[in-house]
Order: C-alpha cells, then structure tokens, then sequence
C-alpha cells in the first residue's frame, strides 16, 4: 500500500520532470512505466508513434529542460537516439531512476471516497495512491480516417504512428503513396519518400492530401534555427509585459508571433507558392509545419499536392476539387486524439477529447488527478511541462491550495479546442498563483 506516495504514470519526457519536480517539493512518489525502459515515444524500437528519421521540431536551445542544457556541439535539431540519450542524463543526474517501476503497465485507475486513488497494474497488483499524475502524453492514440471515407480502397494503408522507414512495415519503393496530413510528420515523411539523390529507395510517386492550409517553414533561416530568437518557455517575461492583464500578454506575443511568421512564409512567396493550400487560420492558432527537406521538395516538383479526399474506388482516389489519381498505398499523417485508456469516461467526466481542466494541469472534480503536457503549445512541450510539473509539486507540498471546485469548472480551458497557449504568458499564470516556480 502506498497512501502516502504520488503516482506519476509515465517515464517519458513529461513524466521525467514530473519526478524530478516532486522530489524537489518533498513529495514521495512512484513512477509506473509500462515499458522497460524510460524516454517514452522516442525509444523507436519499441513500436507506437516513432520512425527511424524522427527529428525535433524544436531547436536544442528551446527544448531544453530549464535546468540541464544540452551538450555543447550538439546539432541544433536531434534524432531519437540523441533525445534518449538527453533524458537518460537526465534522470541519472538528478536520481530520478530509484523510483521509477518498469514493466508496470496501469490498466485501470480509479478514485476512492477519501480521494485517493487505487491503481491496477497489469500484473493484477493494485495500489493505493493520494494524488494521480498523467504523464503519458498526446500521441498514444492515433487518429485513423479511413474508415471514414467512402468506397472501398483496393492498396494498403497506414499511419504514422505504425511507420518505421521506406521498408518496413510497408516497403513503400516504387510505390505510389499517397501522404495525408500537412503537420510536421507528413511533410518529413513526403520528402523521405521522394529522395532524388536515391531514386532505387524512394517511392515512384508521393501525392500529398492536404484538406486545410498550414503555415509551412523551413527549420532554418540564415543558417539558424527558426525558433533561436524566441525566449525559453521558462524565461520571464519583461516586467512591464508580466503587468499587462494575461489577456493583453496574449495578444501582443500572438501579433509578434504573427508577423514573424507571416514574414517567413512571403520570403518563400507565401503558402501557394509552394503549391499549397492558402492557409485558413492565423499563424498562432496552430503550431507551423517545419521541415527541412519538405519545402525543396514541393519546389522541386517531386510531391504532386492535391486537396482532401472524397472517396475510394479500388486503387484510384477521388479527391474534393474533382481530381484523382491511382495510389498503391496511404500514410496517414493525421495526428493524434488525447486517450487515457486507464481513466475511465465517468472518472473523466467524458470523452477524453472533450477533457477540460483547471489551468490545464488539474481536473475540475477530482482535486488530486493531474495532467501534464497535454494541451496545445506553440513552443517545446518540455520545458512547459517542466512548469506544469513544479506548479503540481508547489501545490502538493502545501505552497498553495487549489480554489473550489466551482471555480475550477467555471475556469477550466477545454484541451483540444482552445488555441495553443502562448507558453511565456501561461507559465507566468502558473508561477502567479503558485507564488513563484
């Protein structure tokens, strides 16, 4: 039994820090992590959501925990290998691994009348807990549409999220595949497939479904990184800003924000100059598409862009603008849905896509179940996630206490739905009400 002690779901990034945080506070706590080995996603031979060419879309300067910088020499955009490699240190350097249980998948968790928590691991053992910590992130659960389009589709198909390279599960070489998805993963993936330089390992043809526009961008600008002028989430914000209503905060970041990226897109001479779709939504409404090799590519000619889907008929698919074409195969790149399979949906209050929480970390009935780095960001969910985790601690050592139960449902942001948050701005919310992080 374990009454006294935190239960942190998740030896991931978020689940990481949420450790460390916690030791930090006082607070005794456990780590259960399904796997045998911590860093979550980024462990690709484990299957589930990483690929073999993954990249950060964030620059080493700016999804670096607050605390433990990267190595010096280290590329400003990293592999797998090396984001495992980061975390390790990680945890070794702050003795984070005494407390971490592996193999200790949770299957269900649910709240007792005192508000503690009894957890069931997959092994049939069930503990009891005080607080409950979610730290398993946002890309467990895949988002597959295809099911959802009409007709019948006579090739293969896939998402992401099964994805390991050209080869494997699908050998996808003298294929044609077409992509579907305009984030970050899909525009990475089209141009793995197309590589000029390797036309015995590229597909024959890449086609790339995008339904709605995105704001498209090059991870470099003049030999740095698009992100190296923005301040680290955890960085204060000038005080005449922290002054300013949040509201206020808000807005000028997101014009500056804006205009930088808006800038960034015309040097390309704008979104349908690359024969993509002109984008729908401000530039902060939606983290960018960024890509190395993406946006050469499109200006190459060696991605064929077409709109949505409309249906299947055997091979050939019927695209929105009345075009078609014949594929042999369909990568998805179409995202994620937030699942917490373990938390049922009367424990939730609902569907896990509609979750609304309290300064999105704490859930507005049960005043001891937290999540971390599960809401839309516009900066590297890291370091957030590291406030998230000391916001979490404060509150649990007794630095601050939660406001009623009313008010937290009245003030709770819905995670899916609400814009990303403009990271700078809400972790001063947080550190405000915590009395500083």
């Amino acid at each position: 039994m374990n009454e006294q002690k935190v239960a942190v779901i998740g030896a991931g990034p978020c689940g990481l820090t949420a450790c460390k945080a916690l030791s930090e506070y006082g607070v005794d706590y456990e780590c259960l992590e399904a796997s045998d080995r911590l860093g979550g996603t980024w462990n690709i031979d484990l299957g589930g959501g990483g690929y073999r060419s993954l990249q950060t879309n964030t620059s080493t300067t700016g999804m670096a925990f607050s605390d433990f910088p990267f190595e010096e020499g280290e590329a400003a955009y990293l592999n797998a290998g090396q984001m495992v490699r980061y975390f390790k240190r990680y945890a070794y350097h702050f003795q984070l691994t005494r407390c971490i249980h592996y193999n200790s998948r949770v299957i269900q968790a649910l709240p007792l009348a005192d508000g503690s928590w009894e957890v069931e691991l997959e092994s049939g053992e069930t503990r009891k807990y005080s607080s409950l910590v979610v730290a398993t992130g946002q890309y467990t659960s895949p988002r597959r549409p295809h099911a959802s389009i009409s007709g019948e589709f006579s090739g293969q198909h896939l998402h992401v999220y099964d994805y390991m390279d050209i080869t494997s599960p699908i050998d996808l070489r003298a294929k044609r595949v077409l992509v579907v998805g305009l984030g970050s993963s899909a525009a990475e993936l089209a141009a793995e497939l197309c590589r000029s330089e390797q036309p015995s390992e590229s597909a024959s043809q890449v086609i790339l479904s995008a339904r709605t526009g995105r704001w498209v961008l090059p991870k470099m600008t003049n030999g740095k990184p698009l992100d190296a002028r923005a301040p680290h989430p955890s960085a204060r914000l000038p005080a005449v800003i922290r002054a300013l209503p949040e509201s206020v905060s808000q807005w000028l970041i997101r014009r500056t924000i804006g205009k930088m990226l808006r800038n960034q897109s015309a040097r390309l001479g704008g979104q349908q100059a690359l024969g993509l779709p002109t984008p729908k939504i401000k530039p902060w409404e939606e983290r960018p598409t960024l890509s190395v090799d993406f946006i050469p590519a499109l200006q190459s000619g060696l991605i064929d862009v077409r709109p949505g889907i409309q249906r299947f008929d055997g091979d050939t698919v019927h695209f929105t603008d009345g075009t078609q074409c014949d594929v042999d195969v369909i990568l998805y790149a179409t995202g994620y849905q937030l699942n917490f399979p373990y938390l049922d949906r009367d424990t939730l209050g609902g569907e896990a896509t509609d979750l609304e929480l309290y300064q999105r970390i704490s859930h507005p009935v049960h005043d001891q179940l937290f999540f971390i780095g599960c809401c839309r960001v516009m900066c590297s969910m890291w370091p957030l996630a590291e406030q998230q985790s000391r916001w979490i601690a404060s509150l649990l050592s007794g630095k601050f206490q939660l406001p009623r139960e009313r008010k937290r449902r009245v003030k709770a942001i819905p995670l899916v739905s609400s814009l990303p948050v403009m990271c700078n701005v809400y972790i001063e919310s947080l550190r405000k009400e915590a009395g500083g992080l």
